[in-house]
């Protein structure tokens, strides 16, 4: 017993050491890609950030970082697509914004967004006003607050207690209820939401998914775009103005 307890120890050190020490060579990695960028050597900075990626690290500064670096590369849909990455990390951040609208700019395609109305604004305010992590977290504290008060409700003798503890118990319970819905309803969105970026530098939107029909337009690289479909070697997507088409899948990257 005392020697599985002792090799239990041991294992739980060399694994906290050894993710200490990949830590540690991420952050001297990323010091060293901010060098890199900080002395116009964009391709060194974009190895060095592209190496964290690897070991899976997902970070908005990360993704921020190598958006940077592409854009001084004058690589316009790496730096659209890290940007975007960034953005869904941290969608709040004006610099991202901002940096990500400068790098639209660069593209050659200008396609009008269809605006959404008033009441489709107010809905997705509403339901993207919080995190589907956040959400969950309030609707779990939530009901926990409402079985709290019904508690309180259930032990009281006063009755202005027991009517308060009743009236919050129905409100932690709806507010609880109606997150949960909320967290529902925005991680179905999130599902059926697949952004990606073209990087063709010049591509072919068909009627059909096969080399012999139809072209509608030519895209360029840096567009962005929804897939709705796969088929084979084509992907379906519709852009920003509702029109849709299939391109060959090759041609983009998914955002997520």
């Amino acid at each position: 017993m005392k020697q599985k307890l002792i090799y239990c120890i041991l294992l739980s050190l060399a694994l906290s050491y050894f993710s200490y020490a990949q830590e540690k060579d991420v952050y001297a990695i990323f010091k060293q890609a901010n060098e890199y960028y900080n002395q116009g050597e964009y391709e060194k900075a974009i190895n060095s950030y592209q190496q964290i990626e690897a070991q899976e690290v997902i970070s908005a500064e990360l993704y921020f970082n190598l958006g940077n670096s592409f854009y001084k590369s004058n690589n316009i849909a790496e730096s659209i697509f890290y940007y975007e990455r960034a953005l869904l990390l941290n969608p709040q951040d004006k610099e991202i914004r901002d940096n990500l609208g400068y790098a639209q700019n660069m593209r050659i395609d200008a396609i009008e967004t269809i605006p959404i109305s008033f009441f489709q604004s107010l809905g997705n305010k509403i339901i993207f006003f919080l995190s589907i992590k956040q959400l969950s977290i309030l609707a779990l504290l939530s009901v926990l607050f409402s079985l709290c008060a019904y508690m309180v409700f259930r032990e009281s003798i006063d009755s202005s207690r027991k009517r308060t503890s009743f009236t919050l118990s129905i409100l932690f319970l709806i507010t609880g209820l109606t997150s949960f819905g909320l967290s529902r309803i925005a991680l179905s969105e999130e599902q059926k939401d697949r952004p990606a970026i073209l990087f063709g530098k010049e591509v072919l939107l068909r009627a059909e998914p096969n080399q012999g029909s139809e072209v509608f337009i030519t895209l360029h690289e840096g567009t962005k775009v929804d897939i709705l479909d796969i088929f084979e070697d084509f992907s379906k997507i519709k852009l920003a103005n509702g029109q849709t088409g299939w391109i060959e899948k090759n041609d983009l990257k998914e955002i997520k």
